[in-house]
């Protein structure tokens, strides 16, 4: 919690950073000046959470679409297979298509 008391002697706002893998406090200041800086860290918070969810939209969006994607790739390799063997190739073991022999 940003907000502590020392020794019995009113409230103080910090702020802790991670500085070479140690945790840092900063104090920042009691009373009015307290108050500007916590409502400026309830901004930033405000602002980060927005970007977090509007990331997660686009997120969620993309899925959708790869989806989408992923589905007509399905239905063209299918379209492609059967325009091959209605064309007279057929599937090689190593995945080539290749020209059926002529029947005489």
């Amino acid at each position: 919690m940003p907000w502590e008391t020392r020794n019995g002697k009113g409230r103080y706002y910090t702020r802790t950073n991670r500085e070479s893998g140690r945790l840092v406090r900063e104090y920042l200041g009691a009373g009015a000046y307290g108050e500007y800086w916590a409502a400026v860290d309830a901004q930033a918070q405000f602002e980060r959470a927005e970007r977090d969810a509007a990331l997660f939209t686009e997120i969620d969006e993309l899925v959708e679409l790869d989806k989408l994607v992923a589905a007509s790739a399905a239905n063209v390799e299918t379209a492609a297979h059967e325009a091959l063997v209605a064309a007279g190739y057929k599937r090689h073991e190593r995945g080539e298509w290749r020209k059926t022999r002529a029947q005489a």
